[in-house]
């Protein structure tokens, strides 16, 4: 009988993934999911998997209402289909993301951007 239940245990174990932090989304609301920067994809037997392979923004879109969830993770981070969850993996614990701001362009980049949308006043002449 003991033999039996270290078997049973051995069994659930296989099937665990550790995480330092993490999220599950119900998958079956999801529409589509945007990746700030690079990543690779792989299958798994009941999903995918995405690893990331730098810090990015991920906004993960829902079909209802408009809405919408994002947040920040880091290199090694990874996403997860399996079955009807969606699982986001975190190396560190929550804290950790909590203080990080999203990634995004520079204040410089912006800058440029914002003022290549607004024209130059026009010359004034003297008559």
């Amino acid at each position: 009988m003991a033999e039996q239940n270290n078997n049973k245990n051995a069994v659930e174990t296989q099937n665990q993934t550790e995480a330092a932090s993490g999220i599950i989304i119900n998958a079956s609301q999801m529409q589509s999911i945007d990746i700030s920067e690079r990543f690779t994809r792989s299958k798994t037997a009941t999903g995918w998997r995405v690893q990331l392979e730098a810090s990015a923004r991920v906004t993960i879109n829902f079909m209802t209402s408009m809405r919408k969830f994002e947040v920040v993770l880091m290199q090694g981070d990874s996403i997860e289909r399996d079955g009807e969850d969606l699982i986001v993996f975190r190396n560190k614990p929550a804290d950790e993301y909590r203080s990080q701001r999203g990634v995004s362009k520079s204040p410089l980049a912006r800058n440029t951007e914002r003022s290549a949308l607004i024209p130059d006043p026009p010359e004034q002449s003297t008559v």
